[in-house]
């Protein structure tokens, strides 16, 4: 058999071997095919150099040189052609490499790209993996390939026919870690404590994998017919799909089952606030240090938490700062944390009245001395809690006065809505430092029945000028 012939046997079979010499014999020939300086083909020039340095071999060592094959001019007549040679060679399905990408705005991420084969009911089936990798902003694009490099590694150490089994209550856990230095200790309370209460106990023992849509839209009727209002549905929904698209870019879910649930009908939101006059009665009702605290809820807009974590350093001539709260479920040096968010860290505008009273109750404080006692502290000096305060301090004053359904939520919604009187929307949402006018306007500023009846009636007479008693068109009609 020849050289030739040969050639065309290995690239018949197939074979890795052969075909790696031949791609490398292709280009030695795809090289020699050009013209060198003086005119000649470059195999030519190339054989020449060849045979010169064999002659000087001869001379130099008696070893006689083996006989030429004779198959070297055939595969030199017919040259090999190579173009197009592993195109049609299977993808690596044992070694995806992956890519990343930027994605999002704010903040902008690494998200990473590959492709696998997974076996699902005896079908083999190529899907796809979108892991998210990390924050461009601590993360070189170099650490985002290391990264899903080991990602990969880790899909691949398992076995193409075992399905990746976890519960939901371990990739909650997972997943609330992860997420734990980008969510507000607030936040990721609120959600843990839901989670217990409706999430977990329901499908908390639940294999991922086993997940569809019918238990979960349950999950969240279920928690709607007891009668919890929207903003706790939203959330259960919200977090159960942003942890089930979490399973999804780990690998452990081909598709979201929590894509399409839709949020049923829940319990409106309480539109309670206080009225003037309860006001006037609450305030006559209260004396003291009470009469103060309402005071400052009312007229600079304070959380509960807020207000019960204000020091005696906080107090100035005419504001408050506020960079403290109390953490109602932690305890010890833990129960003062972070206020709700970056923007309710700011200072809020005391009235005069309001600002000389509290420097004279400063003036009086049992530990004026020291800078960091609390304004407000229980007899042994510590931080209320604030549902004790509520139920021991200021719902026996309210029911006195006749409100018999005092709460913090409304009267935060009462000190929002009866400011709106006097200042802008955009006065209004510092003063309640909100980060977003919106939030002002739609939770918390209430209609007031007597101020929309005054600017309807301002509106009529602004349109229809009345002289005297003249009568009306619709009237001199009749």
């Amino acid at each position: 058999m020849t050289a030739g012939e040969s050639a065309k046997s290995g690239l018949e079979t197939g074979s890795a071997e052969f075909r790696a010499e031949l791609r490398f014999q292709g280009g030695k020939q795809s090289m020699s095919s050009r013209q060198n300086e003086s005119g000649l083909p470059k195999a030519t020039s190339t054989k020449t150099e060849n045979r010169s340095s064999a002659e000087h071999a001869n001379a130099t060592d008696p070893t006689p040189a083996p006989p030429s094959d004779p198959g070297d001019s055939a595969v030199q007549k017919h040259p090999l052609k190579l173009v197009g040679l592993g195109l049609h060679l299977p993808r690596q399905r044992n070694r995806p490499r992956g890519t990343v990408e930027r994605f999002g705005s704010r903040p902008e991420n690494w998200r990473g790209l590959y492709y696998l084969y997974i076996v699902e009911d005896g079908i083999e089936k190529r899907v796809q993996r979108r892991p998210v990798l990390g924050p461009t902003a601590s993360m070189s694009k170099r650490s985002a390939e290391d990264k899903l490099a080991e990602i990969i590694g880790r899909e691949l150490a398992l076995p193409a026919n075992r399905p990746r089994e976890t519960t939901f209550r371990s990739l909650w856990e997972r997943f609330r870690s992860l997420k734990s230095g980008i969510w507000s200790r607030a936040n990721a309370g609120t959600l843990q404590s839901i989670f217990q209460k409706h999430v977990l106990p329901v499908i908390g023992d639940w294999e991922v994998a086993q997940l569809t849509p019918d238990p979960l839209q349950r999950l969240l009727n279920q928690v709607a017919n007891r009668g919890y209002r929207k903003s706790t549905v939203q959330h259960i929904r919200t977090y159960v799909r942003a942890a089930l698209e979490y399973a999804v870019d780990e690998g452990f879910l081909a598709r979201n089952p929590a894509r399409k649930l839709e949020l049923p009908k829940t319990k409106k939101s309480r539109e309670r606030f206080y009225t003037l006059a309860e006001m006037r009665a609450l305030l006559s009702a209260s004396t003291g240090r009470e009469n103060l605290i309402i005071r400052v809820l009312l007229f600079c807009g304070l959380r509960p938490a807020e207000l019960l974590a204000l020091r005696i350093e906080d107090v100035e001539t005419d504001r408050l700062r506020i960079d403290e709260a109390i953490k109602e479920k932690e305890k010890g040096l833990n129960r003062i944390g972070e206020t709700k968010t970056e923007s309710s860290d700011a200072w809020v505008a005391v009235p005069p009245d309001l600002a000389r009273d509290l420097r004279a109750f400063v003036a009086k404080h049992p530990r004026k001395q020291d800078p960091k006692a609390f304004l407000f502290p229980t007899a042994t000096g510590t931080a209320y809690r604030v549902g004790n305060f509520l139920k021991r301090v200021l719902k026996p004053i309210a029911k006195t006065a006749g409100i018999t359904d005092f709460d913090f939520r409304a009267m935060r919604s009462t000190a929002s809505t009866l400011f709106q009187t006097h200042g802008t929307v955009k006065e209004t949402q510092d003063q309640m430092r909100h980060a977003d006018p919106t939030t002002t306007l739609r939770y918390y500023v209430k209609v007031i029945p007597e101020n929309q009846h005054k600017a309807v009636a301002d509106f009529e007479r602004s349109v229809v000028k009345k002289s005297g008693k003249r009568r009306s068109k619709a009237q001199s009609s009749c």
